[in-house]
């Protein structure tokens, strides 16, 4: 998929539009362990919250290093009478999750999270004593790649529902 690389550019387009992914993990078993989040991308950083204690966030305490994935799936362009294939754009970053200790750091993630999910909520949720309950996360990349396969011209493509 050389050819089919997403610039910087269309990376941070695709980071900021989304607001969920996969998380992948190194699971204490050896297996990797992927867990669905709601994240925020805020300054070039993805940021998303979790509770103190589970899975997720014993893998990170255990070892950092981490996948994240994200999908725009767009649909399925139809190639011919026998062959269809995926339209879709999707970003992979592989670094490590550290804790985001700065309360201000936190409100500003929960915040745009809040925003970015349920404005309506946002008084009742982002009470001070929620915020300094609430465990905030970081992913530092350390490499962060993008692919695409766009419909070419004429093909027709099917929708997702």
């Amino acid at each position: 998929m050389r050819n089919n690389q997403l610039t910087k550019e269309e990376i941070d387009a695709l980071l900021g539009s989304e607001n969920e992914g996969v998380l992948s993990t190194n699971g204490e078993d050896g297996y990797p362990y992927g867990a669905p989040i709601n994240y925020v991308y805020m300054d070039g950083r993805i940021l998303f919250h979790g509770r103190k204690v589970g899975e997720k966030v014993g893998n990170i305490r255990r070892d950092p290093r981490a996948c994240f994935t994200v999908v725009d799936s767009q649909g399925f362009e139809i190639c011919g009478d026998e062959e269809i294939t995926t339209v879709y754009r999707s970003v992979v970053i592989r670094g490590k999750c550290r804790f985001v200790e700065d309360e201000a750091d936190k409100t500003q993630m929960l915040r745009a999270l809040v925003k970015a999910t349920v404005p309506e909520k946002a008084d009742q949720l982002l009470r001070p004593e929620i915020v300094k309950a609430a465990e905030v996360y970081e992913i530092v990349p350390e490499s962060v790649t993008g692919k695409y396969h766009r419909p070419k011209a004429g093909n027709p493509v099917v929708k997702k529902d």
